[in-house]
């Protein structure tokens, strides 16, 4: 293989692909990027196991070939150089890279042992990243990242009757989000991994794709999200994810609705003082508005009050400030309802306007007075 390339692409493809390589490989083969080059182009592959990338960039083609290198090494090495183009050569035992001034030989692995990629199916269904971008982010992060439990570190995903519904949960909270589309859509329920999904949107934002299109490879239990010379595998999940309309209150005996930023940061205040117990934020909600409270032995108390309008009984809640803190970061809306049936039913957060359909819930502490 001998090819020259631009470094502008050659460091684009290595961003890209590199969101791909294994953090601790159980192949040697998985911390590789494979490169082929054919027809002026350069393919880079990544994968590890559970989230494979195929990214193409334009390159100026000697003679075509292929080879795997050390992802981490090369994108560190090319990311030092300064130049305009490149020169990548493999030889018996290693890869030659060339500029006008520099050159560095890099060890190679066998090409051979990298994963295979499956075919992608012909068709598949293009969903706008202007429509479910934000509806992706305000899910994801409520996903578990316990590998114990599989089915909650994904994002059950459902189009039914034009509509796209997502819902992730770990035990503890739950986003749900639905998202009108524009176009016929056949139906479809999966569960996608969350951590795919996050690669997803952030390499379509690197690529400023205004489309995805996603296709189910169905003998591999696989699924392709294709952007802009790029495609991004991952694996479905299987199970039974939670029937999260059994979690959601059917009604309310309280009603608030706050200021978003001012809720947020009297939270961030009191938190300051409940990091050393087991980081409970006390909500008092009277007539007037909310009451913060947190104490710690060690550190000390803090008070904070939010101005709201409330309907309903007067009651106390109690939360994890971090579960409070991540929904304000992905919350859609200024202004935020909160609901609530008493101190140890689960904590409804929606925003004010009906156009959003987005809905979290928090389950509150129990505590002991």
């Amino acid at each position: 293989m001998k090819v020259l390339i631009l470094k502008e692409n050659l460091t684009k493809a290595l961003l890209i692909v590199g969101k791909g390589l294994s953090l601790k490989p159980q192949l040697p083969i998985l911390s590789h990027i494979l490169i082929k080059a054919k027809n002026n182009r350069l393919e880079f592959f990544s994968t590890n196991l559970e989230l494979g990338i195929i990214y193409n960039s334009p390159a100026k083609v000697e003679r075509e070939g292929e080879v795997a290198v050390p992802g981490k090494l090369l994108t560190e090495f090319i990311n030092s150089l300064l130049t305009d183009k490149i020169e990548l050569e493999t030889g018996d035992k290693d890869l030659k890279i060339k500029t006008n001034k520099t050159q560095a030989h890099l060890a190679i692995g066998v090409p051979a042992d990298f994963p295979p990629f499956p075919d992608v199916p012909q068709t598949g269904k293009k969903l706008s990243l202007a429509k479910i971008k934000d509806a992706v982010l305000r899910t994801v992060f409520a996903a578990s990242s316990d590998e114990g439990r599989p089915v909650l570190t994904g994002v059950k995903t459902t189009i039914s009757d034009g509509f796209l519904f997502l819902s992730a949960t770990d035990g503890y909270r739950l986003s749900r989000e639905q998202v009108e589309l524009t176009g016929k859509m056949e139906p479809l329920e999966v569960i996608l991994p969350a951590q795919s999904l996050t690669e997803t949107i952030r390499i379509a934002d690197e690529l400023a794709a205004q489309d995805v299109e996603l296709s189910i490879i169905e003998n591999k239990n696989q699924v392709v999200f294709s952007l802009p010379n790029t495609r991004i595998f991952t694996r479905l999940i299987d199970g039974e994810f939670p029937n999260v309309e059994k979690i959601i209150p059917a009604g309310f005996k309280t009603k608030v609705i706050v200021d978003r930023d001012l809720f947020h940061q009297a939270v961030k205040t009191t938190s300051i003082f409940a990091r050393g117990t087991s980081n409970i934020v006390r909500l008092k909600i009277g007539s007037a508005g909310l009451n913060l409270s947190a104490a710690t032995p060690q550190v000390g108390s803090e008070e904070d009050f939010v101005e709201a309008d409330v309907e309903g009984d007067e009651t106390e809640i109690s939360f994890n400030f971090r579960f409070l803190l991540d929904l304000f970061s992905n919350f859609p809306d200024k202004e935020l309802v909160f609901e609530s049936l008493g101190p140890l039913s689960p904590g409804v957060f929606k925003p004010k306007s009906a156009q959003s359909k987005f809905l979290h819930i928090i389950m509150p502490v129990r505590i002991q007075n």
